[in-house]
């Protein structure tokens, strides 16, 4: 059986990990990726992926987070282009969630472009409700990432590091009160503790966090004990969350990844999505947003931490994405 893949190819860990994890999840399926997209070798790994291969009549699944957002003048304008070309996008959707829209324009253009998925599996309740309230079909089940199999997260005995998870916005000034914020954070860290400190780049393509923890480097009074880790294709980020005591997070897989693997997560909140999956997991910690990022309460995480059991059923749950892609595409093929 043959699929044809998409997704958001940018150097994004939570998105390249979606993308292997289904693909990992589904060995009967051998999935074919566009040529002129630029796959992370993370996904190419996989012995079922390949980018070359008859595609003609091929069912298409796309797995994506925050796909479906407007969130700019260009992008509305993407959106109206599709609309009027009625261009075919995927057969099935797994992994999405939907953000508030500001205006019925945006909310009747996504509502279109949904319409025409035959499977849409989106991961929060807040997203679930919105599918719906528009008549949508759809399934929720929690995020891609909480079904990482075991073998992929080694923890290791010498922890006690700090990790922080830095998210680059286009109009943040490199001093900008969020980056002082993680700085003094960082700075507080080693003061307390004596042990390192590694600003996390989740995104190493266009949106380019490790600008964003350089910035944040630059501002410590430490600077000397903190470590960038860049999103690659060798697992540096799991890596290093395997020697970290606590982790404080803008991104939204910074927080899923730490939940999964049982460590102290401080969220700083940059968009709903994160704000839901804590809700729909019953994370004790609402954290801060991140144009009001408080440093005391950082600083109280930091001294005692969260007390929180991780639900196993969670792992249980999104391992039901395979079975739902595979059921679907089966019953599509035989229609």
């Amino acid at each position: 059986m043959r699929v044809l893949l998409d997704g958001y190819f940018d150097s994004n860990f939570g998105d390249d990990y979606m993308m292997k994890i289904i693909v990992h999840s589904l060995p009967e399926i051998d999935f074919v990726i566009e040529e002129r997209k630029p796959v992370s070798p993370i996904i190419l790994d996989e012995p079922n992926v390949c980018l070359t291969g008859e595609t003609e009549g091929v069912p298409k699944l796309l797995v994506t987070g925050s796909g479906f957002m407007i969130n700019s003048r260009t992008a509305l304008w993407c959106e109206i282009k599709w609309f009027l070309r009625r261009k075919h996008i995927a057969d099935y959707c797994v992994g999405c969630n939907i953000e508030p829209f500001d205006c019925f324009i945006k909310n009747f253009l996504i509502y279109k472009k949904l319409q025409k998925f035959k499977l849409i599996v989106c991961r929060d309740q807040k997203s679930y409700l919105w599918f719906k309230n528009n008549g949508l079909n759809a399934v929720c089940l929690p995020d891609i990432l909480f079904s990482m199999p075991d073998e992929w997260l080694k923890k290791e005995t010498e922890a006690g590091k700090l990790g922080i998870s830095v998210l680059h916005r286009q109009n943040d000034a490199s001093d900008c009160k969020y980056y002082i914020s993680m700085a003094e954070a960082a700075d507080y860290w080693v003061e307390k503790t004596g042990r390192g400190v590694y600003l996390l780049a989740f995104n190493t393509g266009t949106e380019d966090d490790i600008y964003a923890c350089n910035c944040v480097k630059s501002l410590m009074k430490y600077s000397c004990k903190a470590e960038i880790i860049r999103h690659g294709f060798c697992g540096e980020i799991i890596k290093a969350y395997s020697y970290c005591d606590k982790i404080i997070g803008a991104r939204f897989h910074s927080g899923v990844l730490a939940i999964r693997m049982g460590i102290d997560f401080f969220p700083i909140v940059y968009r709903e999505k994160m704000s839901n999956m804590l809700s729909d997991v019953r994370y004790p910690a609402q954290g801060c947003d991140i144009n009001n990022t408080e440093i005391q309460k950082i600083k109280a995480f930091l001294d005692n931490g969260i007390k929180y059991e991780f639900p196993q059923e969670l792992i249980l749950k999104a391992k039901d994405y395979a079975r739902l892609i595979l059921e679907n595409i089966c019953a599509g093929c035989d229609a």
